[in-house]
């Protein structure tokens, strides 16, 4: 019997969690992944949490690092889907980055640097080239 994986998926904003929960999860289900998403947390108060849109790389890390904690099996993924044109300024090496001017190379030093950042070995970070809505 194939082992059970467990998906968890960092979404930018309301569109990709949609294309997450409508066409991915479906998909996955056949090879026994499941799939949980949710949009990254912008903001909380007292009594409510505020999701969707890449605000800051700090509390976009500061969400999927506690996702890490609150679901610790090994069988856990965690991968993330936001836009390249959508990172914030405080993403690792964004500066850095933008002297790399082949678009495929720069989504892999820029996913390299997130992963590199989050230290999970769960964690594979997922940059989309272009806008995905």
């Amino acid at each position: 019997m194939k082992k059970f994986i467990r998906l968890n998926v960092t979404a930018e904003g309301q569109t990709e969690e949609r294309f997450v929960k409508d066409t991915l999860s479906p998909y996955l289900g056949k090879y026994n992944v499941s799939t949980d998403v949710r949009c990254v947390l912008t903001s909380k108060d007292k009594k409510k949490c505020y999701r969707g849109g890449l605000i800051s790389y700090a509390k976009a890390k500061s969400d999927i690092l506690m996702w890490l904690k609150e679901d610790n099996n090994s069988e856990a993924r965690f991968t993330t889907m936001f836009d390249l044109y959508a990172l914030p300024n405080d993403f690792p090496k964004f500066e850095e980055s933008k002297k790399i001017f082949n678009a495929y190379d720069r989504v892999v030093f820029l996913e390299t640097a997130f992963a590199q950042d989050i230290k999970d070995h769960r964690f594979v970070p997922y940059i989309q080239l272009h806008e995905f809505e």
